[in-house]
């Protein structure tokens, strides 16, 4: 099934508006058991989504629904498909509102991804890790990709772009006589950014050897927490989705704009800023998901929203323009130092079971299976077990973050983010 086909039908339909996009992906996929590869396998598959959008009788309503179809499907088949969702469509009440048109004329870069070289990157790296008796790469997993992408609209969208995405699965293991244990870690980037990758995992065996000899955790009642790995993502994007148009509209955020996020802010304040590119992450595409142009803007300076961003619904609504679904972010507004942030007492926390953050209520919760209790005096002993809870939305008033920064695909972020007044409950 042609897209250009799918839009004739479409057009033929009488929907009120539609969307399609046509995802082509192609890549490889590797299977290592320690460094011996099990298997591999290429990929080629093409997804194709359409939206159908109707209107009410009385044009004050939308609904909408979708459906996913493969490439080889009849034209009476995607006829049939069409009709089911101009059907299912009429049974959805929203509020009225109309979809973007073609934002903000740019050039796109048709040159083909080398998933050949990334896959090289990834399994030459990995190659090079240092192990030994104590710490070893019990399993990995490489997944690259080139997408190619194509979104069309009725209101006269029509975009096409590439990219990378690619995904490294890691199992690392620690075992000394009596025991033995093991870190499961995801690598979601771009392309392979060895140093980066490298780091992280070199880290991780130093924290799996420091997990043998690790004691309880102790009840430290109320405590200060350093969150230093990729678990503070969660933190960030708590700020991140409160400036959504859907959370605001729907009174889960209680950001405004010019209005600082918190009252009697003791700590570092943030500044939060979309970004178009960020070198190593799988999100680096010129528009988002809903083919609106995506471009750096600082949506939060020190801890007062500046701008919103969103999908087209719910920017409709609050009457916002130009908006768009962040893919990539940064946090800066650390004005501390690694050794300020991690001198005690504290509590480190590096690995968790399972750690959460809610979006709506701020609520925090995590089970440590690896933390790092800096003392007064500056002795540092590794500890397990337990859990750290709070509320993001107090805890925010007392938030210390480090000058230096950690990119975890995405997301770039502060390395050492301290929180005061954190619950620990012990493990004793």
């Amino acid at each position: 099934m042609k897209t250009d086909t799918l839009i004739k039908l479409l057009k033929e339909s009488g929907a009120f508006a539609w969307r399609i996009t046509d995802t082509v992906t192609k890549g490889w996929e590797f299977y290592f058991i320690r460094h011996m590869l099990d298997q591999n396998r290429s990929k080629d598959i093409e997804n194709i989504q359409i939206t159908v959008f109707v209107l009410s009788e009385d044009g004050k309503s939308v609904g909408s629904a979708t459906a996913e179809m493969g490439p080889d499907e009849s034209e009476e088949y995607a006829r049939l498909t069409i009709k089911d969702l101009i059907f299912q469509a009429g049974l959805v009440t929203d509020a009225y509102y109309e979809l973007k048109g073609p934002g903000a004329e740019f050039a796109i870069e048709d040159e083909d991804i080398d998933i050949n070289r990334i896959s090289s990157d990834f399994i030459d790296m990995m190659k090079n890790i240092h192990e030994d008796d104590v710490t070893f790469m019990n399993s990995y997993e490489i997944f690259v990709s080139s997408i190619k992408r194509r979104i069309v609209t009725s209101t006269g969208i029509d975009v096409t772009e590439k990219y990378p995405v690619s995904l490294l699965e890691t199992v690392v293991n620690a075992k000394d006589p009596s025991h033995e244990i093991e870190f499961y870690k995801l690598y979601d980037s771009g392309t392979c950014v060895k140093k980066d990758i490298g780091d992280d995992l070199s880290k991780t065996f130093a924290c799996g050897r420091d997990r043998l000899d690790a004691e309880k955790t102790p009840s430290l009642d109320k405590a200060d927490v350093v969150f230093s790995s990729e678990d503070a993502v969660r933190l960030y994007e708590f700020f991140k989705d409160g400036l959504d148009c859907a959370f605001i509209y729907m009174k889960y955020s209680p950001f405004e704009k010019g209005k600082e996020i918190a009252d009697e802010v003791k700590g570092d304040r943030i500044t939060l800023k979309a970004l178009k590119n960020l070198p190593g992450s799988s999100q680096n595409r010129m528009t988002d998901d809903e083919g609106s142009p995506i471009y750096d803007e600082v949506l939060m300076k020190d801890n007062v929203p500046a701008a919103f961003h969103g999908g087209t619904k719910f920017s409709y609504y609050m009457g916002e323009k130009n908006t768009f679904i962040p893919g990539n972010y940064e946090v800066s507004g650390g004005t501390h130092s690694k050794e300020e942030l991690l001198a005690g007492p504290v509590l480190e926390c590096i690995f968790f079971s399972d750690f959460q953050v809610d979006t709506m209520s701020g609520d925090i919760f995590g089970e440590i299976r690896l933390a790092y209790l800096h003392e007064a005096d500056g002795t540092v002993r590794p500890v397990t077990g337990g859990s750290v809870s709070g509320n993001l939305r107090e805890l925010m008033k007392d938030m210390r973050m480090s000058t230096e920064r950690s990119r975890y695909d995405n997301a770039l972020i502060p390395s050492y983010t301290r929180l005061a007044g954190v619950t620990v409950t012990g493990a004793e």
